[in-house]
């Protein structure tokens, strides 16, 4: 089965029905309440050009950008930066400061200059506890450098949490994360397109793909790209409990980590929408092609039956230097003469498709007409959708991520953070 848009087509190797219509009418009751606010990003003009306008001030005094985030306020950004990683200038690099590892810290602050980097925070709560304690590791300095703390930026809840409050009393530079805008679901809100911008990333292009992506679902419902991959990957759902997301080409393995959060977070719940027990979830994980045909591929072959593989190619670089020749007689490389490595990646990526079917395994692919900015806008947009209808479907809250929140307890606890106990 195949379903096409201007950048993107998916097919699988099974057959699939369609979502029910009224998974549809949940989705957009849910959209009406408010509850959705992911979807209204690409026509936020307003909040894109408050986005672009910071970005372009920032770069008046900084050619380097350290983020301080974790999870949803760095995942997505990290997929944008490695998908383009070719265009950004390198005297406008951004580095992603997601894990509280004093090492990373020392490297950062010993490699680059505080006068020209500028830091910027992001934590749509305002607590995060492994952000803030890299922010704070860093904000003497950053500080005490030529621009002071013009230098700092916060992006976080336009209304709640310290960080806005400290945001305001120190008069830092700042952008929301709409209210109605999950962190799993913010790379198209300021959180991934503020520090993309600022890399020479063309955001708007990414919301405009995106926007094609949700005219689409509004238009034709079901038969609309995101329903069509909402269907197909919850056919498998139950039956096999491992997603694997196959990526090829390493500019997108980040993306294929952005989507195991998106998936496994949203997914993974052990309530149903009227609190009854439902323990389901299907595990993501995030392959690199071709390099874990070499590592992992055997066990897909081989191993247990309970992984479905999502296959995500680009097309090949057609101005890529071809393969000399010069080496006839050895019969392992003279075939590769003429050809180009992008070339053998794609028949890997085909090949390796083709050799999962044959085992029986179901097989889905993402093609990207094109790797740009417009092309993973629709991908980002279509994951997304297809995720809430993917969750509604199964009758939970895809929204949600009660199960993280003991670790948070326990682990502020241990910090002696005032208020909790273990």
């Amino acid at each position: 089965m195949s379903t096409e848009l201007r950048g993107i087509n998916f097919r699988t190797s099974y057959h699939f029905d369609p979502l029910p219509e009224g998974i549809i009418d949940i989705f957009i009751d849910w959209e009406k309440e408010g509850r959705l606010g992911f979807m209204e990003l690409p026509g936020d003009s307003e909040l894109l050009s408050e986005t672009l306008r910071l970005a372009d001030t920032v770069r008046e005094y900084a050619d380097r950008m350290i983020v301080c985030g974790i999870g949803g306020s760095s995942l997505g950004l990290r997929a944008l930066l490695s998908a383009f990683s070719g265009i950004q200038d390198k005297k406008e690099t951004v580095f992603v400061a997601d894990s509280p590892d004093s090492a990373l810290i020392r490297e950062l602050t010993a490699c680059m200059d505080p006068d020209s980097t500028s830091v910027t925070v992001i934590t749509k709560s305002g607590s995060t506890a492994e952000t803030l304690s890299v922010f704070l590791s860093l904000y003497e300095w950053i500080a005490e450098s030529a621009n002071g703390e013009k230098g700092i930026t916060v992006i976080t809840d336009p209304q709640k949490g310290d960080l806005r409050r400290l945001a305001r009393d120190r008069n830092w530079s700042s952008l929301p994360v709409p209210s109605s805008v999950g962190g799993r679901f913010s790379v198209l809100s300021p959180v991934g397109l503020f520090p993309a911008a600022f890399a020479g990333i063309d955001a708007g292009a990414l919301l405009g793909g995106a926007q094609t992506v949700v005219t689409d679902f509004r238009e034709r419902g079901t038969a609309s790209l995101a329903a069509k991959i909402a269907a197909g990957f919850l056919c498998n759902f139950s039956k096999y409990p491992v997603h694997v997301m196959f990526p090829y080409n390493d500019r997108l393995y980040d993306t294929a980590l952005w989507f195991s959060q998106l998936w496994g977070e949203s997914l993974g719940k052990k309530m149903d929408l009227s609190g009854k027990p439902k323990l389901t979830g299907q595990t993501p994980l995030a392959c690199r092609g071709p390099a874990d045909q070499h590592s992992l591929l055997q066990l897909f072959m081989e191993g247990p039956r309970d992984k479905t593989v999502t296959i995500l190619t680009t097309p090949p670089d057609m101005n890529a230097p071809v393969i000399p020749a010069g080496f006839e007689g050895y019969s392992s490389l003279a075939y590769l003469s003429g050809h180009t490595p992008d070339e053998l990646r794609k028949a890997e990526a085909s090949a390796t498709g083709k050799a999962l079917e044959e085992t029986g395994i179901p097989v889905s692919y993402l093609q990207m007409k094109k790797l740009d900015e417009g092309t993973l806008g629709e991908l980002i947009m279509s994951l997304e959708i297809a995720t809430v209808l993917t969750g509604l479907a199964l009758d939970i809250n895809p929204l949600d991520q009660p199960g993280v929140e003991r670790g948070k307890v326990l682990t502020y606890a241990a910090m002696n953070r005032p208020g909790y106990e273990a």
